[in-house]
């Protein structure tokens, strides 16, 4: 059953499916945006940019997830991603319910080789100050249900890495790519 689940883990039908669940939370934050005229905040761009990168690894993963070393990093790299997103959200939740003051501004914290709110800015360029997230379905704001979704990213960064660390096949358990 392990071996089944290792072998799924480095499918290509997995990491379509991740890269399927953070365009969809992509696409609900700019419906968010355009449809329901609810601006982001640094921390929803950042979040954004996070989400991003997710769909990055997920790429990469559709493309060179075969490999067991590939596999692992990859898995990693979603991990930290989805700790990250959970950081992000946690800070913004308790934002939106003042158990921190934030001085938040307008001007995103991107690293000069990586401008995205000038590279894409409809995406990545905040609107408004952080305070607030919208409510949505099942009475939850935005930034309790990213909370949600970055367990789900963290339970899958994390069982990825657990199946390709101990059940592995002997025939594959050596680090090459093939």
């Amino acid at each position: 059953m392990f071996k089944l689940a290792t072998k799924l883990c480095r499918s290509t039908g997995y990491w379509l499916l991740v890269f399927l669940f953070a365009l969809s939370l992509e696409l609900i934050a700019l419906f968010f945006q355009y449809q329901l005229g609810y601006g982001p905040c640094v921390l929803c761009v950042e979040i954004r940019a996070l989400i991003f990168g997710v769909m990055l690894l997920a790429v990469v993963g559709m493309l060179a997830s075969s490999s067991r070393l590939i596999s692992i990093l990859l898995n990693v790299g979603l991990t930290v991603c989805g700790v990250s997103l959970y950081l992000k959200a946690e800070y913004l939740l308790k934002i939106e319910r003042n158990l921190v003051e934030s001085a938040c501004g307008f001007k995103a914290n991107f690293p000069s080789w990586l401008p995205l709110d000038q590279w894409l800015p409809s995406v990545f360029e905040p609107w408004e100050a952080c305070g607030y997230t919208p409510m949505m379905w099942l009475d939850y704001t935005m930034a309790e249900a990213l909370i949600y979704c970055s367990y789900f990213v963290i339970g899958l960064g994390l069982a990825g890495l657990l199946l390709n660390l101990f059940f592995t096949s002997k025939r594959n358990t050596d680090l090459d790519f093939y």
